[in-house]
């Protein structure tokens, strides 16, 4: 069984843009919160179509309604993001998924002081590479095409470029089941 992931906007374009939605979608099953999914999917938008395509296929996206449920004490914070990325912690929070993929850097201040394991879309090649799913020029090509795309620091590029297994052994894990 894929791990249950929560993916954000930002990070589902740019895994569309680059390539790599489809080979994501087969490594976890991905969540998407309804205004996410409205986000990405606006008509006339680059990739409205084929990330509406995925929505409701295997492999592929599960659009999960409005998160409901009270978020724990201490989450004002969720609260005050932006809407995708706060329906989809809240989504997290209430157990929908094992891990989120956001690039959202606010978002990801969150995550970090809530202990939401994440990463983001720059990691999706390193983690088809690990778990054998892409050989490592093809990783390779791939990561260079998101760091591209997105809006990183040189260090977190850097990082995420020479990062081993073990660093993101949580995530691997979630991937061979163990």
């Amino acid at each position: 069984m894929t791990p249950r992931a929560l993916i954000d906007a930002s990070s589902a374009i740019l895994l569309f843009k680059s390539g790599l939605i489809k080979a994501s979608c087969e490594l976890f099953s991905l969540l998407m919160t309804r205004s996410v999914f409205d986000e990405v999917s606006v008509p006339a938008q680059p990739g409205a179509d084929e990330l509406h395509a995925l929505a409701g296929r295997q492999p592929g996206v599960t659009v999960l309604d409005h998160p409901t449920g009270a978020l724990p004490n201490g989450a004002a914070d969720v609260q005050r993001l932006h809407r995708g990325e706060r329906d989809t912690l809240h989504h997290y929070l209430n157990g929908a998924a094992r891990f989120v993929i956001i690039d959202d850097g606010r978002g990801v201040r969150v995550c970090r002081r809530h202990g939401i394991p994440h990463i983001n879309a720059l990691l999706c090649p390193r983690l088809l590479y690990f778990s054998g799913r892409m050989p490592d020029p093809h990783a390779r090509f791939f990561f260079t095409r998101v760091a591209k795309l997105g809006r990183y620091s040189t260090a977190v590029v850097k990082w995420a470029d020479t990062c081993e297994k073990s660093e993101l052994s949580f995530f691997y894990r979630q991937l061979v089941g163990m």
